[in-house]
């Protein structure tokens, strides 16, 4: 039940600030939908994301993917994407970002949970973890209204040594407002 409100609160705040950023930014704001993997995880992915653009050149993504694996749940990141243009069609983009997950974490008490995280202070997360995303995607437009999107990024945990990193691999197609 925890994890529910906490992915209902999470849409709630995400989708409005997409909504009035893209009131600000006229012809920019996209919704879309992916699929993919997380490699170093062993699991698939499937989830929702806004991207509105913030100048020509950059772009950022937020958006919440929901993991196919036992004691996973969600990870939900923004992103940030400096957008180069290889055709009027075709962009390519290197990505860095921050996100907050429970990958490979099953639930447990708090006084049994690892001395990294009680020193950190982030035992209120009860097995949520913080990470960086670094990599690189590219877009193909369809059509003015729609395109489609793959990704590569590392996701780092943090803290440092308490996971191993995973690789999250995602295509995606998603519609322009």
């Amino acid at each position: 039940m925890k994890k529910l409100l906490l992915s209902i609160f999470a849409l709630l705040v995400i989708i409005p600030s997409l909504n009035c950023a893209s009131a600000q930014i006229d012809e920019d704001f996209r919704f879309g939908v992916h699929a993919g993997a997380y490699l170093g995880a062993n699991a698939l992915t499937g989830g929702v994301y806004g991207t509105y653009g913030l100048d020509d050149w950059l772009n950022m993504e937020v958006g919440v993917n929901y993991i196919l694996k036992p004691y996973s749940f969600l990870d939900v990141y923004c992103d940030l994407q400096v957008l180069l243009e290889i055709t009027s069609f075709w962009h390519i983009f290197p990505i860095v970002g921050i996100s907050i997950h429970n990958i490979d974490t099953p639930p447990r008490p708090l006084e049994e949970m690892n001395p990294l995280i009680a020193e950190s202070g982030l035992t209120m997360l009860d097995g949520w973890t913080p990470g960086i995303n670094i990599g690189m995607g590219v877009y193909y437009d369809l059509s003015y209204r729609w395109r489609v999107s793959g990704q590569i990024k590392m996701l780092r945990r943090l803290p440092q040594g308490m996971h191993k990193s995973s690789i999250i691999m995602l295509c995606g197609i998603d519609y322009n407002f």
